[in-house]
């Protein structure tokens, strides 16, 4: 059977700093409809909207995505994202190679972005692809929110950190900020979930440190064009705002 590649993206309307943030209105389309329509430009993989129950499928439905219902008490977008794999093999009857985890609050992410995070899982035996790009914003280093990257020089992740890392007394020198994508090998996506919540994922708050703490390898492919992660409302607008000037 031939193997194809599955994006995938997991939807909660469970956010506590942007209330029923999946269906904002970003210049006249909804924040799921704007992700959708940017991984399908990417054209590298099927996309399938995972859900955490009907008013997530009910837009999907308008917008003529497939998606799927899964548990809303998954406790990751992980588990989300292979809840939904399982279930829509099933019923396609099709088998997929590379499982994208695609954050459903990158409204404008570049599909180039995404056409890196697959090419490099394609070309290279890591278990895992992401992107990060170089911090230009100095305020950046220090903010908790932004999650910093450690690199081997093979391009291979050693950590990942809210704390500026590498440690520099100065803060000079790259820092590199990371995306929230990333390319699973199936072997790699089905050892993943049957995985214990690890220490340094815990203690960081970092669900991809799991991944490091049981020796699954995290290749990092670094891009130019950085997405826009909507959490807040100030996000909501800055988005809202920049593409406005897009279409103008």
């Amino acid at each position: 059977m031939l193997q194809k590649n599955l994006i995938i993206i997991p939807v909660r309307m469970a956010s506590t700093r942007l209330p029923n943030k999946p269906l904002a209105d970003i210049a006249g389309q909804t924040m799921i409809e704007r992700v959708y329509r940017q991984a399908l430009k990417a054209n590298v993989a099927d996309v399938l909207i995972a859900c955490d129950g009907k008013e997530i499928a009910n837009e999907a439905q308008r917008i003529n995505a497939n998606f799927i219902i899964t548990d809303p008490d998954l406790p990751s977008g992980t588990d989300r994202i292979y809840s939904a794999l399982e279930q829509y093999q099933l019923s396609s009857n099709q088998q997929f190679s590379l499982i994208i985890n695609l954050q459903g609050d990158l409204p404008d992410i570049d599909p180039e972005v995404i056409v890196s995070a697959v090419e490099l899982a394609q070309n290279s035996d890591f278990d895992i692809t992401t992107v990060a790009t170089v911090i230009k914003d100095p305020s950046q280093i220090t903010n908790p929110n932004i999650v910093k990257i450690a690199l081997s020089q093979d391009h291979r992740a050693l950590y990942f950190s809210r704390s500026p890392i590498p440690y520099s007394k100065d803060n000079t020198g790259q820092y590199l900020h990371h995306i929230g994508i990333y390319v699973y090998k199936i072997s790699a996506l089905k050892k993943f979930v049957k995985l214990p919540v690890s220490p340094l994922e815990k203690r960081e708050s970092l669900e991809q440190l799991r991944a490091l703490e049981n020796n699954l390898s995290i290749g990092v492919k670094i891009v130019e064009n950085h997405p826009l992660s909507v959490d807040t409302a100030d996000d909501l607008a800055i988005v809202n705002h920049l593409i406005k000037q897009r279409q103008n």
